[in-house]
């Protein structure tokens, strides 16, 4: 990572990492996302209260 690029990981859910790794045939990256920091998984209330 270079310096002064970090970036806050994105909150997604459980159900729209499934859809995606179904619709792009990457199985594993969501596990592999939650993994470097790169995504949140949470729960669809949380997704709804976020600003």
């Amino acid at each position: 990572m270079q310096k002064g690029m970090y970036r806050e990981p994105l909150k997604v859910t459980q159900e729209a990492v499934d859809a995606y790794e179904k619709r792009s045939g990457f199985h594993g990256i969501g596990k592999k996302m939650v993994e470097h920091g790169r995504w949140i998984i949470v729960t669809k209330e949380e997704v709804l209260c976020t600003p």
